[in-house]
């Protein structure tokens, strides 16, 4: 294999794994909310998110590779330690829960994760997920400004 085409799918797969952190915090707050228009609203962030997943998951194979399957033993470790922890059901919590996930890790990170030499085609496509995450950003900032949280 090409060493570009594996260092493609090296930094895919690292793209990957986060956007299976990014789904199983979904599931977290999703699991706590108990507002019903909220818990939609994280469901359907949750799906567009995993399309991206599976969009994600189909270059790396067209690249000739095999996509990763889960969040890592890191990221494994960082979800058992989030679910230890004692989290509020309040709206405003979870809300700012999701921002910080989807700001900070979603897209940050996740630009950061990718920041290296990738091949156009793939290229194109994180940004297009990039962009989807800065959509739910705002979605999420607007429904702070809702209840009187100015992010």
């Amino acid at each position: 294999m090409d060493k570009d085409v594996k260092q493609t799918i090296d930094e895919l797969n690292r793209f990957l794994r986060g956007r299976y952190m990014g789904l199983h915090q979904y599931e977290q707050l999703i699991l706590r909310t108990k507002d019903p228009e909220l818990k939609e609203m994280l469901q359907k962030f949750q799906h567009h998110a995993k399309l991206g997943a599976t969009k994600v998951a189909n270059r790396i194979r067209e690249l000739g590779g095999e996509p990763v399957d889960g969040a890592g033993i890191l990221g494994e470790i960082r979800l058992w330690w989030q679910k230890l922890q004692d989290k509020s059901d309040n709206i405003v919590d979870i809300l700012h829960d999701a921002y910080v996930g989807e700001n900070r890790y979603g897209i940050h990170m996740s630009h950061e994760m990718v920041s290296g030499d990738i091949d156009e085609t793939s290229a194109k496509l994180i940004d297009e997920i990039l962009e989807e995450d800065q959509m739910r950003v705002d979605q999420i900032k607007q429904r702070l400004r809702l209840v009187g949280v100015d992010v």
